[in-house]
């Protein structure tokens, strides 16, 4: 009867030490099994604020494109409104210019027409003037050449270097043969354009009040 309570009491012993060594051995499969499942987490959120940074850095790069792109096309759009603009104030030189050449055309047209050959008919109305022409005759040419901006000539009569320059200019304007000379179609020429140039003058002057 003495054995029994002791093989019960150290079969009590064993079932406790079994007992608390299961226990033992649960709680650190728990706390082992707590660690991994706290690492896996901590990777896993590890990985996705990683992501999440990638994606930041991507968004913040796709918007500074984006600015950079808004900036060109504003920088086009004034480099076409620019554009634009100089296009139109070049389409009104070109038409200022246009309606210039052709003032220019018709004058030059009138000018030739004035100066032309003259008809048989107005061949008396040279019966006046000498084949050499007088000191008379070259003191009215040399002044009417000054009135007329071809040059700045003393009217001594005299047919000098500058006299026949400036002959010869007038005959370039006028459409005739260029010699120099003061022959008779070039003085009655040099009248007619006086005379043009007095009327224009005199029109342009203001009416008194």
């Amino acid at each position: 009867m003495t054995r029994n309570p002791e093989r019960r009491a150290a079969t009590t012993r064993n079932l406790m030490i079994t007992g608390l060594t299961v226990a033992a051995v649960a709680g650190w499969g728990a706390y082992a099994y707590s660690a991994l499942s706290s690492m896996q987490l901590e990777q896993r959120l590890n990985g996705q604020a990683a992501a999440l940074q990638d994606y930041q850095a991507q968004f913040l790069q796709q918007r500074r494109k984006a600015e950079e792109g808004a900036r060109e096309i504003a920088r086009l759009q004034e480099q076409l409104v620019a554009v634009r603009g100089d296009n139109e104030r070049l389409a009104l030189s070109a038409k200022e210019t246009e309606a210039t050449l052709a003032t220019a055309e018709a004058q030059l047209a009138s000018l030739q027409k004035l100066h032309g050959p003259p008809a048989l008919g107005n061949a008396p109305a040279l019966r006046g003037i000498t084949p050499v022409p007088a000191k008379q005759d070259i003191l009215v040419a040399q002044e009417t050449l000054t009135r007329l901006g071809f040059g700045d000539l003393e009217a001594d009569g005299v047919m000098g270097p500058s006299t026949r320059q400036a002959i010869e200019a007038f005959q370039r304007v006028a459409g005739l043969t260029v010699t120099g000379e003061l022959h008779g179609l070039t003085l009655q020429s040099l009248m007619r354009s006086a005379k043009v140039v007095a009327a224009q003058n005199a029109r342009a002057e203001p009416l008194p009040e």
